[in-house]
């Protein structure tokens, strides 16, 4: 109970207000456009478990557990069986693992539940997760196919780049937000075509969750390596490399 009280304490007045704003805006959204209350709540939870994500804070991760189960259910509703899949078999299990492996690895030193900012990959891990990573999309893209999917090739593309996000966000790397923006934007790609192509107003929430995704991770990566620089300096150039 003492951690839930200073983790509260620690946020800033304005973190309240951006909180505040993500919550109004997606409840104005879903309400102006009858959305159901799957896609709201998946929508607002969405927008804040990545503000605490951004901030490097495991609060995040914790949030995202259920918004993933929503996201599920929505992107099951809309035919986007590729996201179903990706969520189902990675996004959820991978937030699992990042919650224990960013329990073992916080900021003493920083605010309530900061994570420490890991140094960059190695070139052979780098290169054995784009392999797998890979050979496993060419798999779910003839799977999407099977099953009659929506937008077979942007469901691939978006799995590349979820699962390579996720894997570097468990791995504590600031470029796992360069891997969601780009995610952000193909996702965002898929609703449109919901939204404005299908007329399938309902979705505008969601629509409205990826463009503050976007701007969300784009300050991620701006404070994450903010982040890393301030914990190196604070540990005499040095950064965790644990894992």
């Amino acid at each position: 109970m003492e951690k839930i009280k200073k983790f509260f304490m620690s946020l800033k007045w304005y973190e309240y207000l951006i909180i505040a704003f993500f919550i109004l805006s997606l409840l104005t959204v879903g309400i102006v456009f009858h959305s159901d209350v799957f896609a709201i709540l998946n929508a607002v939870l969405g927008a804040v478990g990545i503000f605490f994500l951004a901030k490097g804070n495991i609060a995040g991760q914790f949030i995202l557990l259920p918004q993933t189960i929503l996201y599920i259910v929505v992107a099951f509703l809309n035919r986007f069986y590729g996201e179903v899949i990706i969520s189902v078999l990675f996004t959820f299990p991978l937030y699992i693992v990042a919650i224990v492996s960013w329990f073992k690895n916080l900021n003493k030193s920083g605010n309530v539940g900061e994570v420490k900012v890991n140094k960059n990959l190695s070139w052979k891990e780098w290169l054995s997760l784009a392999l797998v990573t890979s050979a496993v999309t060419v798999g779910i893209y003839f799977l999407l196919v099977h099953f009659d999917t929506n937008l077979p090739i942007l469901s691939s593309i978006s799995f590349f780049l979820n699962v390579m996000g996720s894997y570097l966000s468990v791995r504590r790397c600031e470029l796992n937000f360069v891997f969601y923006i780009i995610c952000n934007v193909v996702t965002l790609a898929m609703w449109t075509l919901v939204v404005f192509k299908d007329g399938n107003l309902t979705q505008m929430v969601v629509f409205a969750e990826y463009i503050f995704f976007v701007c969300i991770n784009i300050f991620g990566l701006i404070n994450w390596i903010r982040l890393k620089k301030k914990q190196g300096e604070e540990n005499d150039g040095t950064v965790s490399t644990s894992r």
